[in-house]
């Protein structure tokens, strides 16, 4: 069955409000793409703080970049599968965390690894710390982790990229975290932050072996060597994925009638398991977090009072 691959629904309400809801294939954009793509939409709908992008369609695939492949490597889509794709039972929630709390966080997460964590990697060491801590009581036992954290390579390819190279430019940098202990405790939370940091700075050199016509070969050997190294080579590991929306600027799209009061991210849960998308809330300096987990492992996570200190639960979208 074909999928198409942009999908929109626009909503009018009685009292006169508008929800615009759209879905794309992920096989071809990224958050850049939909941004650029938003924007451009908004401006031709003749939205006051929108300037056209004049998107290119044919930079990354260029063969100084990444020349487009007709097959993948075999060894690809076990990997795939047991990264992202699990079936069972999930649940999305919403959390948000105002400037208060990731003050509070970024404090919690510096140490000598990392002496000045972002906003980023400290509420993904966080959620994370949580999302274990969770999940080991859901089980009974600790298990090791896989973190991932989504990083864009338009900067990092050579020559670089423009904001404007339009496609799925990203890549996952992943790290095994194997440390367990009876309690959650600081230290495993600046643990965390700190393998993350450390596999996201692995990226460029990362990206260096994916491009030209060597790309496809070098995806290959990379693919089989994290699957050797992180994934295959530990029993059942939890996959704890994180993706920063931040800098795409949903919130700033405007179509002429005003910014929206609110940008919600996830419809139904499909089978991707344990992905966190952050979000800026639109009030203030906060972040949304978009967690979803086993639903067993989120009704503790919903019930963890050390975690709902700084996370407020779907509070409403409009401002008292």
């Amino acid at each position: 069955m074909e999928v198409a691959p942009l999908a929109v629904q626009v909503n009018i309400f009685d009292c006169g409000g508008i929800a615009i809801g759209f879905a794309v294939s992920h096989k071809f954009i990224d958050g850049t793409t939909l941004s650029a793509f938003l924007n451009n939409w908004a401006a031709t709908a003749g939205g006051p703080c929108n300037k056209l992008v004049n998107p290119n369609f044919t930079e990354a695939s260029s063969l100084s970049h990444f020349p487009p492949q007709n097959i993948l490597p075999h060894i690809a889509k076990p990997l795939v599968e047991r990264l992202w794709f699990r079936e069972g039972k999930y649940k999305t929630r919403r959390f948000v965390f105002d400037a208060k709390a990731i003050a509070t966080l970024r404090a919690k997460a510096r140490s000598e690894r990392v002496e000045n964590p972002t906003r980023i990697e400290s509420l993904s060491g966080f959620i994370c710390k949580h999302a274990r801590a969770a999940s080991r009581l859901s089980s009974g036992s600790p298990r090791p982790s896989i973190l991932a954290q989504a990083t864009g390579i338009r900067g990092k390819a050579k020559p670089r990229l423009s904001d404007s190279s339009m496609g799925n430019i990203f890549w996952w940098a992943l790290a095994a975290y194997d440390y367990n202990s009876a309690e959650s405790t600081e230290i495993e939370m600046r643990g965390l932050v700190a393998t993350l940091k450390e596999a996201v700075s692995k990226i460029d050199s990362d990206v260096r072996i994916l491009q030209g016509h060597e790309g496809f070969i070098g995806m290959i050997e990379y693919t089989i060597q994290k699957a050797a190294t992180v994934v295959f080579s530990r029993e059942n590991p939890e996959i704890f994925a994180f993706t920063s929306w931040l800098t795409f600027g949903f919130n700033e799209v405007d179509f002429g009638w005003g910014k929206p009061i609110w940008v919600g991210l996830m419809g139904e849960v499909g089978s991707g398991r344990k992905l966190t998308i952050l979000q800026n809330a639109v009030c203030g300096k906060g972040i949304e977090a978009w967690v979803t987990l086993d639903e067993n492992v989120m009704a503790i996570l919903e019930d963890d009072a050390e975690f709902l200190a700084l996370a407020t639960l779907n509070p409403s979208v409009i401002s008292p």
